[in-house]
C-alpha cells in the first residue's frame, strides 16, 4: 500500500536519484482511453521531482480500440509520437466476415476470428513495435536516456521495450496494468486457444527474463507472477493503479427521483458468470418491492445490448435502462449522484471502478469475492455491502436495506472520500515507483 502524503513532500524531500527516463506509453494523450491515466499521472510526478521523462506514444493509434480527444500531456513533459507500421484489427475483421460467408452455406460457423489469434503476437498492437523501438532508440542517443519504462498493455510495448534494452543496455522497467499470460491458477482473462497460451506463456517468460522492475496491480497479481515465474520474486512489485484528487470534480451532480444504482464500463460478460443481480432484481419485483417508480438500474458502456438482453431474460426490462459510452465527467456527476454503485471485479484484478466510486463516497453493492479489492471497500467504504458472487439473496437483502435507511442521499452535500484519496494517489503511487526505482539504481550499476 502506498503510504499516505507522501506525495505533499517538496522536489528536496523526494529522496531519489534523477533520471532521464524514457516512457513508452502506447495510451497517452491526445488518447482520453482509462489505459492513459496511470501513465500520464507518472509522467507529471516524476517531472515533478526532478526527473527528465521523454514520452514516446502512437501519433496513429487503432481507431476501434482507442478515443481519441483533445486531452494535452501534462506540463513540461516532453512528449514524442511515430506511426504504428500496421492496424490490422478492422482488416482482419472483413477477411474473417468474408470467409464467414463463404463457410455460412456449407453449414460452418465460425465462433471467433481465427486471423486475430494467428496473427495478433502479442496484440493486436504489434505493428507499433518496429516504430517504437527505431524512434526509441533514436531518443535513448539523443536525450541521453538512463532508464526504459514501458506501460503495458498494450504488450506490444513491452517487446519493443526489450528490444530497446538489448540494442542499448539501459535498465527496463515493465508496468504491468493488466496479466498477460498467468496460469497459476489460469487467469480467466486467457480467452485464447491452447496453441496461443503457449505461445503467450513463452513470450511472457521471455520479456520477464530481461526485465529489471517489474511493476503490476494489485497485490493478489504479484503472488501470482512469483508463483508462476518463482526467480521474479526480487524485482516485482505492487503500485495500486490510484487516483488523481483533482481528477474526482462532480460539477453538476445528477439528481434522481428513485433508488438508484449505477455500473459504467465493461460488464465483464465472458469473464465473470455471476448474474446474482440480476436474479435480485428479478426476485424483488416479483416479490412487490421493485418497481419501475420507485428503482432503476442505470448502465453505460459497452455492453448495453447484452444488458438489455439479461433484462429480457429475467423480466426487469422496466428496472434497467442502458446508455452507450459518456465523458468521465459526466460518468462522475452520474455516479456521485446514485444511491449505490454496483461493483464487479474479474478475479485477482482490482479495476478501476473501484477507485471512482470510493473516491464519490459512494456505497457499493460489491457482488465480487473475498480478496484484496473487498478489504480495500471494507476499510474505506464501511456503508458500503459486500455480498459475494453466488447468492442472490444477499444481494436483494442489501438493497432492501439500502432502500429502507432514513438518509436521503440526494440531500447530502457531496464529499469525497479524503482518507482514500489520500493514500490512493496518483501522486504517492508514482513515488512510490520512483523509490523502487531509486533502490534498483542503487544497488544494481547501470550498463553503459
Amino acid at each position: 500500500m502506498v503510504v499516505a502524503g507522501e506525495g505533499d513532500k517538496t522536489d528536496s524531500e523526494a529522496g531519489v536519484t534523477e533520471h532521464n527516463i524514457l516512457m513508452l506509453c502506447y495510451y497517452y494523450p491526445p488518447l482520453t482511453d482509462v489505459g492513459c491515466r496511470r501513465s500520464v499521472a507518472f509522467s507529471r510526478y516524476f517531472k515533478k521531482y526532478g526527473w527528465d521523462p521523454t514520452v514516446l506514444s502512437v501519433s496513429n493509434p487503432d481507431p476501434i480500440f482507442c478515443r481519441v480527444g483533445a486531452d494535452a500531456p501534462p506540463q513540461g513533459v516532453d512528449v514524442h509520437y511515430c506511426r504504428s507500421w500496421f492496424n490490422t484489427y478492422w482488416v482482419l475483421g472483413k477477411i474473417n466476415g468474408l470467409l464467414a460467408k463463404i463457410l455460412r452455406p456449407f453449414g460452418i460457423q465460425l465462433k471467433r476470428n481465427h486471423f486475430y489469434d494467428l496473427i495478433h503476437i502479442p496484440d493486436l498492437f504489434w505493428g507499433w513495435i518496429p516504430a517504437a523501438t527505431i524512434t526509441g532508440y533514436r531518443l535513448i542517443r539523443k536525450r541521453d536516456i538512463d532508464l526504459i519504462y514501458v506501460s503495458c498493455s498494450p504488450f506490444s510495448s513491452a517487446v519493443a521495450g526489450v528490444l530497446l534494452k538489448k540494442l542499448t543496455g539501459k535498465p527496463l522497467v515493465l508496468d504491468f496494468r493488466d496479466p498477460f499470460a498467468l496460469e497459476v491458477p489460469p487467469f480467466p482473462l486467457n480467452d485464447v486457444p491452447t496453441y496461443r497460451r503457449k505461445i503467450n506463456r513463452k513470450l511472457e517468460a521471455w520479456l520477464l527474463r530481461h526485465v529489471d522492475v517489474f511493476v503490476v496491480t494489485p497485490d493478489e497479481i504479484r503472488q501470482r507472477y512469483i508463483q508462476q515465474y518463482p526467480w521474479i520474486r526480487d524485482k516485482i512489485s505492487t503500485i495500486y493503479n490510484g487516483i488523481e484528487p483533482d481528477d474526482v470534480k462532480v460539477n453538476e451532480r445528477e439528481e434522481f427521483s428513485k433508488f438508484t444504482i449505477v455500473y459504467g464500463g465493461n460488464f465483464y460478460f465472458d469473464y465473470i458468470k455471476s448474474d446474482v443481480f440480476f436474479q435480485a432484481l428479478a426476485y424483488l419485483k416479483t416479490a412487490g418491492n421493485l418497481a419501475a417508480d420507485n428503482f432503476q438500474f442505470l448502465y453505460y458502456g459497452g455492453d448495453g445490448q447484452r444488458i438489455s438482453d439479461k433484462a429480457k431474460e429475467y423480466g426487469i426490462e422496466d428496472l434497467v435502462i442502458t446508455g452507450g459510452m459518456i465523458p468521465y465527467q459526466k460518468m462522475l456527476n452520474i455516479l456521485a449522484g446514485a444511491d449505490l454503485q454496483l461493483l464487479r471485479i474479474v478475479e485477482a484484478n482490482m479495476g478501476t471502478k473501484i477507485f471512482d466510486g470510493l473516491a464519490l463516497n459512494v456505497p457499493m453493492l460489491a457482488t465480487i469475492p473475498e480478496g484484496e479489492p473487498s478489504d480495500i471497500v471494507r476499510k474505506y467504504s464501511p456503508e458500503s455491502y459486500l455480498v459475494g458472487t453466488q447468492d442472490a439473496d444477499k444481494v436483494a437483502a442489501a438493497i432492501i436495506t439500502a432502500m429502507a435507511k432514513p438518509v436521503d442521499r440526494q440531500k447530502l452535500q457531496f464529499q469525497p472520500n479524503a482518507d482514500f484519496l489520500n493514500d490512493f494517489s496518483r501522486e504517492a503511487t508514482a513515488r512510490q515507483l520512483m523509490k523502487i526505482i531509486d533502490k534498483f539504481s542503487n544497488n544494481r550499476p547501470y550498463c553503459a
